[in-house]
Order: C-alpha cells, then sequence, then structure tokens
C-alpha cells in the first residue's frame, strides 16, 4: 500500500506527487484605504474582494440672519463591492477615497472600475415653517453589489429641529438635532465611513452662523484571499 513519506525530495504523497517547499499560510488580509493609494498584487494571492464607499454629504448649514428653523440633513455614501481573480488584476491598481459628499473607486482599466459616488447635502432652511430636504444617498456602480447610502432626515422648521444625516452601508449617520423648543445648535458629523452629517437647528433672532454636521469620508476596503 502506498504510504506517505517525508525525505528528499521532500514530502511524498501516495499519489507519487511531491512537496518540497512549505504551503502558504493562508491567513487573509485586509487593507483599509482612507486616503487615495495604490494597492500591488502579492505573487502568492488568489483573489481580492474590493468594497468601496462614497463619502457622506454635509449636512445643511443655517447661516445668514434671517434664516431659522432646521436645515437637512446629509445623505449617507453608496457603495459597490466586486471579487476580481488575481489572474485578472494585471499589475498595481489605484483607489481614490472620496471626502464629504465625493466620491470612492477602486481600479484602472482595463480592469472592471468600481465607483461609489457620495451622498448629497442637506437643505437649509430660510423661514421658521419650512421643511428642508434631506440629501439623497450615493449610488455604486460597476460592483456585483450596489448599494445606495440612506437619504438624509428632512429638517422640520416649525420645531427647530435639523435632519438626521443618511447611514451608509457602514451606518454612521450624524444624529437628529433640536425639535423641543427653539435653540441653536450646529449638526452632528456623519460617523463610520460614508455617513452623513445632520441639520443644524436655529432660533428665531440668532444672528450666528449654524453649521451642520460634516459628512464622514468614504473608505476603500481590500480583502485579499490566499
Amino acid at each position: 500500500m502506498a504510504t506517505t513519506s517525508i525525505g528528499a525530495p521532500g514530502v511524498t504523497f501516495p499519489d507519487a506527487t511531491v512537496q518540497a517547499t512549505a504551503s502558504p499560510t493562508n491567513i487573509n488580509l485586509m487593507t483599509v484605504g482612507t486616503s487615495p493609494g495604490t494597492w500591488t498584487k502579492p505573487a502568492s494571492v488568489k483573489s481580492i474582494k474590493v468594497t468601496v464607499v462614497g463619502g457622506g454629504g454635509n449636512g445643511g448649514a443655517l447661516n445668514t440672519p434671517a434664516v431659522q428653523g432646521g436645515s437637512g440633513g446629509g445623505g449617507g455614501g453608496g457603495t459597490a463591492v466586486r471579487f476580481y481573480p488575481a489572474a485578472s488584476l494585471p499589475g498595481p491598481q489605484p483607489y481614490t477615497v472620496g471626502g464629504a459628499g465625493a466620491t470612492s473607486s477602486f481600479g484602472a482599466a482595463p480592469i472592471t472600475v468600481i465607483s461609489a459616488t457620495g451622498g448629497s447635502a442637506g437643505g437649509s432652511g430660510n423661514g421658521a415653517t419650512t421643511n428642508n430636504p434631506g440629501g439623497a444617498g450615493g449610488v455604486g456602480s460597476s460592483g456585483q453589489a450596489n448599494i445606495n447610502g440612506g437619504g438624509g432626515g428632512g429638517g422640520y422648521g416649525a420645531n427647530f429641529a435639523g435632519g438626521a444625516g443618511g447611514n451608509s452601508i457602514m451606518g454612521g449617520g450624524g444624529a437628529a438635532v433640536g425639535g423641543s423648543a427653539p435653540s441653536s445648535i450646529p449638526g452632528n458629523a456623519g460617523g463610520a465611513y460614508g455617513g452623513g452629517g445632520s441639520g443644524a437647528s436655529k432660533r428665531p433672532g440668532d444672528g450666528a452662523n449654524i453649521p451642520g454636521g460634516a459628512g464622514a469620508s468614504g473608505v476603500v476596503i481590500i480583502e485579499e484571499f490566499y
């Protein structure tokens, strides 16, 4: 009966095949890109999974003396996800990471380039009874999965309430502000990756500029499989 033996030239298996070198570690790796960069293919990688998330939109501001009420929240960034076999990747691949409201992407021709747009900014108010719309969520494209970001919440002027920021696939929309009594409160910044900032609240007669919350930057996540 054939057996497995260890010795020169290596490990010999019952089917007479020989393994002379150690096998790969099979430890999968992840790159989390928070600024533009380039991914270089390791020689032994078999495939990668790439997730791109666009930046969250900024919450609406209330920044003139005549404006009061509540502004809309920014939309969440969109998402695109795609697997790439290693053989389909001819060389180093660039990626971009969108700031607030901007697009993230991965790859360059001839491979399939995936991208995700940022969320739109929330609407600003122009009167105490105006309901101001939230920003639309971003959109993913060319992924095997394309996921829209959540829309920002509308500002409710009569209640001086700023709308919540929209979530990305990571969550992270800024929490709504105001709504119980006239008050001036800046919007909350988006959290996680791609979360929209919430809108501001501004009480009557306040001449200050009240900013909306900043949208969170997007991200590019590259998972390597060996």
